[in-house]
């Protein structure tokens, strides 16, 4: 079936019939490694940052011009103001091509100047995005080598897109190609992807043109249509490879179009969060017991932000066994009554759960290192906030101080959004993460077995907020002990 043709736009792609010297490529290259194959987004580079592409099109068989096979690279950058402009050119050059059977030398094309601004939607994140966009074309290309118009052109153009957290992204571009002297043209692209892991899209595309003055007319209309995939990651760097056929053959459309790109698209930070932490431990002040004193590398587990001491114990001098005391109704001096206290040999704070009413942040129970908080994330990422610190500084601690503790589980569960295979993969990353963070703070990586079980464990039902903030837990399940020592 063919596909259903909504929107695009980059260049001026001119159709003159019988003309000679005029350029006859189909496949513009978008500026920013950010848009798809063929399709621009409504995106813009953060303030000042740069970025670069090129991308590659083989093009067999042009219609309706002595064209066999065309080898066009296209060299772009881009730049970012404001978080709302971007800025660009893109230089197309002929690398080689077949002219009724005699191949050609290299040869420039026409130079594209490019503005992007964003009307509407946030710089990443939210559902969609508006944007508006022009490039002026300027005739450096080469007439003879039928890669340029040889005169001045303005494309403006409207850019669309539907974006969600999963990498599904529908993206339309919709203009016009303004060329006094030439034919002006109605230009249309749309793309759409689909995640095949974390940020690797399969892309389909088309492209669509005709003539304004006379779009029914024999070789006006023309419509490509591609099928690849797209990859940006985190810190910028991105690929693309496709290809497609001609499904309506307009002059200069190709019966096999295969192109690939390569570039660097510049990303926004990941925001952080700023606390008061006055001795640089890691633990904000308000929570810190010795906000004055780093907690360094052997942080106390009963006193939140404070070093472990040794302290000396006195030689007791010899007296008289004093009778048995009577029990202590509050061994840990917390507070809260043994018969009441879950953790009656370790102090902690009351709590409205009485598996954890009396219990440190981190304790230790017969098969887990038991964690009364959870870490913090960021939102659909492995990255851990760091609010989380304390936490994680605690769980050290306590790692530290109990080494018979040989090899424990650090699992990661999600809750039923989304999909098993997505949730498995990022429940997986989260757990690396922890242990990464672990193993940074002087906990031996051996000791540490990271899983991801997704959604596949929940504690209490997914149908409620509360219910599924629950389920998104970490939890450290002990593998191995160490046999107790013996005298």
């Amino acid at each position: 079936m063919r596909p259903i043709v909504c929107a695009l736009a980059l260049s001026a792609l001119p159709v003159v019939a019988g003309g000679q010297g005029w350029s006859v490529s189909r496949y513009a290259a978008p500026p920013s490694a950010d848009d798809l194959n063929a399709t621009e987004r409504a995106l813009v580079p953060p303030h000042l940052g740069v970025g670069a592409l090129l991308a590659v099109d083989w093009a067999r068989a042009l219609a309706g011009v002595p064209i066999e096979n065309r080898v066009t690279a296209h060299l772009a950058a881009t730049v970012g103001l404001f978080d709302r402009v971007q800025l660009g050119v893109v230089m197309p050059v002929v690398a080689t091509q077949q002219l009724a059977g005699a191949d050609s030398a290299l040869a420039p094309g026409d130079l594209r100047v490019d503005a992007r601004v964003r009307l509407l939607g946030l710089p990443r994140r939210g559902a969609g995005r508006l944007a508006l966009a022009a490039t002026l074309l300027i005739p450096t290309g080469s007439g003879a080598a039928n890669a340029g118009d040889g005169a001045v052109g303005v494309v403006p153009r409207v850019l669309f897109e539907l974006t969600n957290a999963r990498d599904f992204i529908f993206a339309a571009n919709l203009g016009v190609a303004l060329r006094p002297g030439w034919e002006n043209q109605l230009l249309a692209r749309a793309g759409v992807t689909l995640p095949i892991v974390p940020r690797v899209l399969v892309t389909l595309e088309t492209s669509f043109e005709t003539l304004l003055r006379s779009p029914l007319a024999g070789g006006a209309l023309s419509l490509e249509a591609l099928a690849g995939i797209h990859h940006v990651s985190r810190t910028g760097l991105a690929f693309g490879l496709a290809a497609g056929p001609r499904l309506l053959d307009g002059e200069g459309s190709a019966d096999l179009r295969v192109l690939g790109l390569v570039g660097y698209a510049p990303q926004p930070n990941e925001p952080t969060l700023a606390v008061a932490d006055r001795d640089h431990d890691a633990v904000p002040d308000a929570d810190d017991l010795c906000p004055e004193l780093p907690a360094g590398v052997r942080p106390d587990s009963r006193r939140r932000g404070c070093p472990f001491v040794e302290r000396a114990v006195p030689e007791a001098p010899p007296v008289v066994e004093p009778p048995a005391p009577p029990p202590n109704p509050d061994r840990d001096a917390d507070g809260i009554a043994n018969a009441l206290d879950h953790c009656p040999d370790d102090a902690g704070p009351a709590s409205p759960d009485p598996a954890t009413h009396g219990c440190p942040h981190v304790y230790v129970s017969a098969d887990r290192v038991v964690i009364t908080q959870q870490p913090r994330f960021a939102i659909d990422h492995a990255q851990i906030l760091p609010e989380s610190a304390p936490l994680l500084l605690e769980v050290a601690a306590v790692l530290e101080a109990h080494p018979e503790l040989v090899r424990l589980e650090v699992q990661g569960h999600t809750d039923d959004r989304s999909d098993q295979q997505y949730n498995y993969r990022l429940s997986q990353r989260r757990a690396e993460s922890i242990c990464n963070w672990l193993a940074g703070r002087g906990i031996a990586r051996t000791r540490l077995v990271p899983r991801g079980y997704g959604r596949t464990r929940p504690l209490v039902d997914n149908a409620t907020p509360v219910g599924r903030a629950v389920n998104r837990r970490v939890e450290f399940v002990v593998l191995e002990r160490s046999p107790p020592a013996t005298p």
